[in-house]
């Protein structure tokens, strides 16, 4: 065993060329969209149906018609604790058994959520956590297990092994590189960059096998690399106390995981000779990937800022700015869609239940238990406000009953986590933290559908044979 495998045990205990044509093209556009919506800090174009990430994907309807180790060492599996969580929880749909739509979404989800599971674990590592860092080394075995579920439901067992020995050694040399930052020690930090670029090119080359060259690895590596290196970069930011670049990296990296998750997904059907349905970039479509981007984001985000205040750390008020700013681009979202007046009772309402989040995280803190009641029943009314204004704007579409109960799991969930939290249960709280993140994908797929359909019907009907009118004012920009 090397010796940095010990610590890290002891501190976490094949060709078609049309289909490559049309991948690329997705890799490129993909990326290109998600960063200028981040960018522009708010969604601000979205179409007559709500969707403000078809700039990110346009195209694809056409191509439809823990540790370092050595390279004689074994590469860390998922952990005995993260397996258990694993067999215990419910697990994701068999890729198999998945339409081209749904695995998009599933790889969307895993990756955007793997983003944020490696940050925290670099941060722990920075911060000497060690027993939070086990946790977080658990969480990240789980996704990376969830992830290998996919691709072998796909490709067999042993590309699943294979795959999941790929990922989690970039996750080990990632954390070795924080550890190396932690430690002051460049030897440590040079060896990880240069296992993490051999990674880039290994997984690369892994995924264009895997989908018979639909996404080549030329492709591939750069956006692979991208993603190295902004967590790199926010763990240097981090560790230097510019913890404002930090969580604007940290979101960054979430939302580069989408546009890849959406390729990926592209690639391993096109590559299985399938072709992409029609409604795999539909207009409702892009709107489910971006609320789901949003809200996932949000739920991530509050965990940050809960664990952050709870715990006083100096980071918390760059932790509250980055939720700040995810409320922003979800209010340009509904601005887009709604409008104004619409936008600014969202916002109103939706600033006020995380103030109250913040609130029961200072009860908990100072043990008072009237604040705590208090920020719990201003939650409630909250649900009922929420879901009253959702369901009005989307003409009763979505019900408020649901909604009410949808945002009640929510809210329960970020509790769970800190009550855990604050008793240093960790792998508590990043299991339910775990789940706070998937549920609200599940509340954004429901959302999707009932704004799509309120704002179709809502759209002007032209001539189809003219192209007039209807969807084509969305796609032209009149």
């Amino acid at each position: 065993m090397t010796p940095e495998k010990a610590e890290l045990r002891t501190f976490t205990c094949r060709r078609r060329p049309s289909h490559v044509t049309c991948l690329v093209s997705v890799l490129e556009r993909s990326f290109m969209g998600i960063r200028l919506i981040r960018r522009r800090s708010a969604v601000t174009t979205v179409a007559a149906v709500g969707v403000a990430a078809s700039v990110a994907v346009t195209g694809l309807v056409g191509c439809s018609s823990g540790s370092a180790v050595d390279r004689s060492e074994s590469v860390g599996r998922p952990s005995a604790e993260a397996a258990h969580v694993h067999e215990h929880q419910e697990q994701p749909p068999a890729a198999a058994k998945l339409t081209a739509v749904e695995l998009r979404a599933q790889l969307e989800q895993l990756l955007g959520q793997h983003a944020f599971l490696a940050v925290r674990l670099t941060r722990s590592r920075l911060r000497g956590d060690e027993d939070l860092a086990q946790s977080a080394d658990a969480a990240l075995s789980k996704n990376t297990a969830d992830l290998g579920e996919l691709i072998g439901s796909v490709y067999g067992a042993d590309a699943a092994e294979q795959f999941e020995q790929l990922w989690f050694r970039h996750v080990t040399y990632l954390f070795n590189y924080a550890r190396g930052v932690a430690d002051n020690d460049a030897a440590v930090k040079s060896k990880a960059r240069r296992q993490l670029d051999e990674y880039t090119t290994a997984l690369s080359a892994f995924v264009e096998t895997a989908t018979k060259k639909a996404i080549p690895a030329s492709v591939l590596a750069p956006k692979l690399q991208m993603h190295v290196d902004q967590l790199l970069e926010q763990v240097d930011a981090y560790a230097a106390e510019d913890y404002k670049r930090a969580f604007a990296v940290e979101r960054e990296s979430y939302a580069h995981m989408f546009p890849l998750g959406k390729a990926l997904a592209a690639g391993i059907v096109t590559g299985e000779g399938t072709a992409l349905p029609a409604d795999f970039d539909s207009p409702e479509r892009e709107l489910q990937s971006q609320l789901g981007m949003l809200l996932g984001e949000h739920a991530e985000l509050a965990v940050d800022a809960m664990r952050s205040g709870f715990s006083n750390f100096a980071d918390f008020p760059a932790a509250a700015a980055a939720l700040d700013q995810n409320t922003h681009e979800l209010t340009g979202m509904i601005e887009s869609v709604f409008g104004a007046a619409s936008a600014r009772s969202f916002q109103t309402l939706w600033s006020a239940h995380i103030d109250d989040f913040v609130t029961y995280t200072q009860a908990l803190a100072t043990d008072d238990a009237a604040l705590e009641a208090t920020a719990k029943e201003r939650l409630e009314r909250f649900n009922a406000h929420f879901a009253t204004f959702l369901s009005t704007s989307t003409h009763g579409r979505l019900a408020t009953p649901t909604l009410a109960d949808a945002f009640v799991m929510h809210e329960d969930l970020l509790f769970q986590q800190i009550n855990a939290y604050a008793k240093q249960d960790y792998s508590t709280a990043h299991q339910v933290a775990y789940d706070a993140y998937k549920h609200m994908f599940a509340v954004a797929a429901q959302a999707a559908t009932a704004i799509g359909e309120t704002m179709m019907a809502k759209s002007p009907k032209g001539p189809a044979e003219t192209g007039v009118g209807g969807m084509a004012a969305s796609h032209t920009g009149r």
